[in-house]
């Protein structure tokens, strides 16, 4: 578990048809942990060469989030036909008043 702030860049490190799962722990500047009650969390993966882009969602299950940690779920499946070897992601977060966030991202 990989504690963060928000807009902080983090780097994963998975191989390729495995099943992974990374959680994330957000804390707002005060140190104090974020609340992420009833908010939706996208994630889109895009490589940095020529490739399929993997999308992740709350929505999906692909995400789960319980009070300030969110966590990944990248099935086996997402990867397993990937032949690149980097990517970029971001994160964002939609909350119940519909604005969007992004929390985390490598550029």
């Amino acid at each position: 578990m990989q504690e963060i702030s928000f807009n902080e860049e983090i780097s994963f490190k998975w191989i390729r048809g495995d099943d992974e799962e990374e959680t994330l722990e957000f804390y707002g500047e005060d140190g104090e942990p974020l609340d992420f009650t009833g908010s939706r969390f996208d994630c889109d993966i895009v490589p940095v060469s020529k490739g399929e882009r993997i999308c992740l969602s709350s929505t999906s299950e692909s995400i789960s989030v319980k009070n300030n940690k969110v966590t990944f779920i990248i099935s086996h499946d997402k990867t397993e036909q990937v032949d690149w070897t980097q990517a970029k992601w971001d994160l964002q977060q939609t909350n119940g008043q519909g604005l969007i966030k992004t929390c985390a991202e490598v550029r």
